[in-house]
């Protein structure tokens, strides 16, 4: 059963993939001299993606806490796996900051960059101060961006510490700053969430992947805080954001 899960989720993500990413890749073209309409189109596109895909892997979102920001926000989240790409992406229209090597992936890559996700080169100290002007551009024109201060994934037992680096703009601009939590469960299944959606073992996308398929249906909480932060200190905004989104977590099984 699982592997015919696998067999039919395949091609409808490809196709859904195919058919939403047209759409930011024929506004690169034609919205070309306005970009922030263009990157208003690339943060809705990314979450119709986000909508369509959790529909395909059986995701069921459970909102819980304050209302996520729909212009000129910040949200800073817990890291688990890719899937919280998805799953944040189909609450709110937002953009992405994601590490330079995601660009190269295959499928995931190749959205990224028509979605206008923001890469940092982080062995680069200039990139990042490239990347942070663009987000301040972005968070100028009253759109939302999504990071995850961990840096990376993690198994999913514990908030680990939030890289201040990232909130440079937040903090310059007296942006508002939401905390958000997510833990995933598997209804009825055996295998353990940590090990199913946690991408944290080493193994490698399509591995991962193929074992997501499978699951018959995945449930993601997410948490928002009731009210967002605000600081001109980086340092201070993520020893408030983290010890937000700490509070909210619940360990993944």
């Amino acid at each position: 059963m699982k592997a015919w899960r696998v067999v039919w989720k395949t091609p409808a993500i490809l196709v859904a993939t195919g058919i939403i990413v047209s759409v930011p890749l024929i506004a690169s073209v034609v919205l070309a001299p306005w970009p922030r309409a263009l990157a208003r189109v690339r943060a809705r596109a990314t979450r119709w993606w986000g909508r369509s895909l959790c529909a395909i892997l059986g995701v069921t979102r459970a909102v819980e806490g304050g209302e996520p920001p729909y212009a000129g926000g910040m949200v800073a989240a817990n890291h688990l796996s890719y899937l919280d790409i998805l799953v944040l992406a189909s609450l709110y229209p937002c953009l992405f900051v994601a590490k330079g090597d995601i660009a190269s992936w295959p499928l995931l890559g190749w959205v990224a960059r028509a979605s206008g996700t923001v890469f940092i080169h982080r062995g680069l100290a200039r990139d990042l101060v490239r990347a942070s002007q663009v987000m301040t551009d972005h968070l100028k024109n009253g759109l939302s961006i999504t990071i995850f201060p961990e840096g990376s994934t993690s198994a999913g037992s514990k908030v680990r510490p939030f890289l201040p680096s990232l909130l440079q703009p937040a903090a310059e601009g007296g942006i508002p700053c939401w905390a958000a939590s997510l833990t995933y469960e598997i209804p009825g299944d055996v295998i353990a969430p940590s090990v199913a959606v946690c991408w944290h073992d080493g193994s490698s996308l399509p591995v991962h992947l193929r074992r997501l398929m499978g699951l018959a249906s995945i449930v993601a909480r997410v948490r928002f805080a009731g009210t967002p932060v605000m600081s001109r200190d980086r340092k201070e905004l993520a020893r408030f954001l983290w010890s937000s989104v700490a509070t909210n977590f619940e360990p993944v099984r």
